[in-house]
């Protein structure tokens, strides 16, 4: 298959539209990165419970139930003896989710669930705007071109 479609940034060719949509957007507009640096402290990596409201808060990185009103000790214990919380380049950033979940697999040994989106989004922020200067080329979509 031939690669059609072109991002008009760097030129580099892509075979469909959803590889260079994922291309113009992890790098070259770069919208939102994700960072454990983002996290204000060991409380936003926990979050309430979605089974059982109130009663227990979640680790982010595993999905462990920790109950409720919090035992800070024990979770900040928990966070650095089985996540390395704190521990990891605070100054990396992702530009592509699957990249950020991929360092809190292997540097934190996070496990994918429901927990991780929460976590997620709470490591996740706004970068300064891009300016667009190239079009789209017949598509309504900035920076690919078909050819």
């Amino acid at each position: 298959m031939e690669k059609q479609y072109t991002c008009d940034f760097c030129s580099n060719r892509f075979k469909n539209k959803n590889e260079a949509e994922r291309h113009k957007n992890s790098l070259h507009l770069r919208k939102h990165s994700w960072s454990c640096a983002t996290l204000s402290g060991a409380e936003a990596a926990f979050h309430h419970s979605s089974q059982r409201s109130g009663a227990f808060d979640v680790c982010g990185y595993c999905g462990k139930e920790f109950p409720a009103p919090a035992n800070w000790d024990l979770r900040r214990e928990h966070l650095t003896t089985e996540h390395k919380f704190g521990e990891c380049n605070q100054a990396k950033k992702f530009f592509r989710a699957d990249h950020f979940r991929q360092h809190l697999k292997h540097s934190h040994s996070g496990t994918t669930g429901k927990w991780t989106n929460v976590l997620e989004t709470a490591c996740m922020r706004e970068e300064p705007g891009v300016d667009v200067s190239a079009g789209i080329i017949g598509h309504g979509s900035p920076a690919i071109s078909e050819e």
